[in-house]
């Protein structure tokens, strides 16, 4: 199984894919993760703003599923780039936070998967992934 097949499996497991796409939703789950990565949000806050940003930025959608499809492939691209601009290898970070993520325990709550915060899953190394010089 690759990667992608894997993600979809994980997704499946946890009845994500079931519930459907919600363009407001998704767009939040992509707009935390960025807000994250600046340092500057935990994840409660992020989750709360990014909620808010997405309904801006979605506000009612007139695009095609081909549109949206693009738009989240060009994502993909943008963000294998990005993680070989810092130095590692997106394979191998994918399989790290594949793991990362695939340990962890908790709930669907809202459509979105809550981490039991007792749980101790497995921690993603990343130092594993820098790309040889």
């Amino acid at each position: 199984m690759d990667m992608f097949q894997k993600i979809v499996a994980w997704n499946e497991e946890r009845g994500l894919i079931a519930r459907g796409f919600d363009h407001v939703k998704e767009t939040s789950f992509i707009t935390e993760e960025l807000l994250e990565s600046t340092g500057h949000y935990d994840s409660v806050t992020a989750r709360e703003k990014a909620l808010e940003y997405a309904a801006e930025i979605v506000g009612t959608p007139d695009s095609t599923p081909e549109q949206i499809v693009d738009a989240w492939a060009d994502i993909i691209v943008f963000a294998t780039g990005a993680m070989a601009k810092l130095g590692y290898d997106p394979s191998k970070v994918m399989e790290e936070v594949y793991k990362e993520i695939n340990s962890r325990t908790g709930t669907l709550v809202d459509g979105k998967f809550v981490k039991d915060l007792n749980a101790v899953p497995y921690q993603a190394d990343l130092s594993v992934c820098k790309l040889d010089s």
